[in-house]
């Protein structure tokens, strides 16, 4: 068996505002029915799509509710140059998201930062140099 197609699904309290979040990250929609209750975007060069449902919509029964202090997945964000991992930190914030790593290197010497979106679901941006 062969999947055609993966994609993510999480639970937000206010997709309107997901929607703002991520447009203002600058991802492109995936919401193409206007559905009021989703908010939906594709990430990277291959189009990963991550729908966030609206708690309150059919999906509710399969999905739990954002953590604020666990997360069931972190998902990550590649970035080319240490410059452009400090203009993601600078757009999460003011687009309303909480850091809560700082951009750094790491044990690994990895550049990057971790973030939240309004309703906990995490991600980090990662700079992998060549020869890492």
């Amino acid at each position: 068996m062969k999947a055609k197609k993966i994609w993510a699904n999480l639970s937000v309290k206010d997709a309107a505002r997901s929607n703002q979040f991520y447009t203002a990250l600058g991802f492109a929609t995936n919401n193409t029915n206007n559905y009021p209750k989703l908010a939906s975007f594709r990430f990277g060069d291959g189009d990963f799509v991550i729908h966030f449902f609206e708690q309150g919509s059919a999906i509710d029964e399969y999905l739990s509710p954002a953590a604020d202090s666990a997360s069931e997945i972190m998902f990550t964000l590649s970035a080319e140059t240490e410059e452009e991992v400090k203009e993601w930190a600078e757009k999460v914030k003011k687009a309303g998201g909480k850091l809560f790593h700082e951009p750094r290197r790491d044990e690994h010497n990895f550049y990057g930062f971790a973030f939240a979106d309004p309703d906990g679901h995490k991600f980090n941006i990662l700079l992998m140099e060549a020869g890492m």
